[in-house]
């Protein structure tokens, strides 16, 4: 009897427990609903502050809440889409009297991003409000968004870093040959370069060349753009930027005056002199960050819905390396995507998909997978559109090769129709300690990819046949969906990334623009022009993922300070390539991966 009490207590108080957590889970759920969904008042006169902190993506990367967050924070982020939200609903608010841009914490920023918020800014132009830019420093993409505005201002002493683009990579093949370690690369197409620094000790004339032309054509974008928003002439600013020292001495040395000179600012002046000068245009009015405007003028940030009860375009996002599985957002994982475009397929309401790609490409067989889901949802009578952001190369290519229409910036990054594998191996520099490896196996190739053995030649030349067949198998599917032949393609391949406005005139893509306009092609093939809603299709996720993914947009904690000196930052490059490699999860180790990073 006193056993069987013992036990009834024991039920009774962990059901207690049970009930007291599921009533705190509870609570705390109703607490974070209620926070998410708060809407702040606004004043009546209101000056919209872009206080832009971090990087500029389109959808926002899930930090490693891991040791290595300790040593890898990950950034601060802004999405593309609350700013531009911010923007029009501003334009169309009476309260709104203008904008202040304030740029100095954006950190990194891809020109397509940066070109969709200049058409945002100058849709709220056509307002007749106007728009103020001022800074103590701008780096190059954040002087981008301040020539948006109709003055631009600067701090006397200040500075505007504007100086072109770059490709520069690190090498480590010297550093593995000293530690002994070994790197198997295979790949087809000779301008493959994602494994370059495992390989070479500098970049080969085939990359220089194409690195070359695609840089070039980024910064007459870029350039372009500065003449139509400052009419700065082309020819001037490479003059001043290929020869800093004659332009700075033909202004006594000051910075300030070169930039005025120049016409690349309105006016030299202190924070408090610019702001008075807005407020002299629209009078008294109270500076409204952007983030607390989207809160007070909409319901929180649980996805809204949408307003029509049919014709939807569904918009189908995918940014970051290309990885097998499920993955968070941030990262395309197979499985995710895969069920997105099955939703969209399975949902008589969605008449056609525009998939979003932004991804240096990854795993092949990822890629593969991605790129059936998306024949399978045409072969449902559902067109599919391709809208390439700053990048879709390799892997990002794989997945857009089968969609009805390729649109692109002319500053997008594409191409790069190549593959490889690689294969490390650390037999010499266990040798050098007097560690050797031996055992047996039932047949040759048993324990063969072990990294402590040397990797025969035989079995070398059985992972090129398959890095091959695979290369034969993209170009194959490029042919097909784009109407080239294979001969054709293959010249266009080998690897070699191509700018958007290249891609265009070698038929790579169909049209050069925005998200939106991709959107309005994906009505057009679905007749449904006169009469459309895009309508975002989202992988399935719980209220603590859609907590996390709106806290993350501009949240992130660094935990470590920033380090400035040349060794960290040469480690964290080196850091860099070697993790970008081994994130990769592909089951048979291939990979259509671009090796580009741009520097600005």
């Amino acid at each position: 009897m006193k056993a069987f009490f013992s036990q009834l207590m024991r039920g009774i108080d962990n059901t207690r427990t049970v009930m007291l957590n599921v009533f705190f889970l509870f609570f705390l759920g109703f607490l974070i609903f209620t926070w998410m969904n708060a809407q702040p008042s606004l004043p009546e006169r209101v000056i919209l502050q872009l206080d832009l902190e971090g990087a500029l993506v389109e959808q926002v990367q899930r930090p490693s809440f891991g040791l290595s967050a300790l040593t890898s924070p990950a950034p601060k982020q802004v999405k593309v889409h609350d700013v531009v939200i911010a923007l029009q609903r501003a334009a169309k608010d009476e309260n709104v009297l203008g904008v202040r841009l304030d740029l100095q914490g954006l950190s990194s920023a891809a020109l397509p991003h940066l070109q969709a918020l200049r058409h945002a800014v100058e849709i709220f132009k056509e307002s007749g409000k106007p728009v103020m830019a001022y800074a103590d420093n701008w780096s190059q993409a954040q002087y981008y968004l301040a020539a948006t505005a109709d003055e631009v201002y600067l701090h006397p002493m200040g500075n505007i870093a504007l100086n072109g683009y770059a490709v520069y990579r690190n090498y480590i093949k010297g550093a593995l040959d000293k530690l002994g370690i070994d790197v198997h690369v295979f790949r087809a197409g000779k301008y493959k370069s994602a494994a370059a620094p495992f390989i070479h000790t500098e970049m080969s004339e085939d990359e220089r060349k194409a690195n070359r032309a695609w840089l070039d054509t980024l910064w007459g974008v870029y350039a372009d753009d500065l003449f139509e928003m400052r009419g700065i002439e082309t020819v001037r600013l490479q003059y001043v930027l290929d020869h800093p020292a004659e332009s700075i001495e033909a202004n006594d040395g000051d910075l300030g005056q070169l930039f005025l000179a120049e016409h690349w600012v309105d006016g030299l002046m202190y924070s408090e002199q610019a702001d008075a000068q807005l407020r002299q245009k629209v009078g008294d009015a109270e500076l409204v960050d952007y983030k607390s405007y989207l809160t007070a003028t909409h319901h929180g940030f649980l996805p809204e819905q949408p307003k029509a009860e049919d014709n939807w375009i569904g918009i189908v996002m995918g940014s970051g390396q290309i990885l097998n599985g499920e993955q968070p957002s941030g990262t395309i994982g197979s499985d995710t995507m895969v069920e997105q475009l099955q939703t969209a397929m399975e949902d008589e309401r969605i008449k056609a998909v525009v998939l979003r790609l932004n991804t240096p490409g990854g795993s092949a067989l990822a890629s593969e997978s991605i790129r059936h889901a998306v024949e399978v949802l045409r072969q449902h009578g559902k067109p599919v559109v391709v809208s390439m952001g700053s990048m879709a190369a390799s892997g990002g290519y794989w997945i857009a090769s089968a969609a009805d229409e390729i649109w692109a910036s002319p500053a997008t990054i594409t191409g790069s129709i190549g593959v490889f594998g690689i294969v490390p191996n650390i037999n010499q520099s266990l040798q050098k300690l007097g560690i050797q490896t031996d055992g047996l196996g039932t047949s040759n190739i048993a324990g063969a990819l072990r990294m402590d053995k040397p990797l025969s030649p035989e079995l070398a030349g059985s992972i090129q046949l398959t890095i091959d067949q695979i290369y034969k198998q993209f170009i194959g599917h490029v042919s097909q969906g784009r109407n080239i032949p294979a001969e054709d393609v293959a010249e266009l391949a080998q690897g070699r990334v191509w700018s958007g406005q290249d891609a265009l005139e070698l038929g790579l893509v169909d049209s050069l623009g925005s998200l939106d306009d991709a959107i309005l092609a994906a009505a057009r093939l679905a007749n449904i022009e006169k009469e459309h809603e895009p309508v975002e299709v989202l992988p399935e996720q719980n209220p603590l993922d859609l907590l996390l993914d709106n806290l993350l947009s501009e949240a992130m904690v660094k935990f470590m300070p920033a380090q400035n000196s040349l060794v960290s930052h040469v480690l964290q490059s080196a850091q860099h390539s070697v993790s970008q490699i081994f994130a990769l999860n592909d089951p048979r180790g291939v990979y259509a991966l671009s090796g580009i990073e741009l520097l600005q």
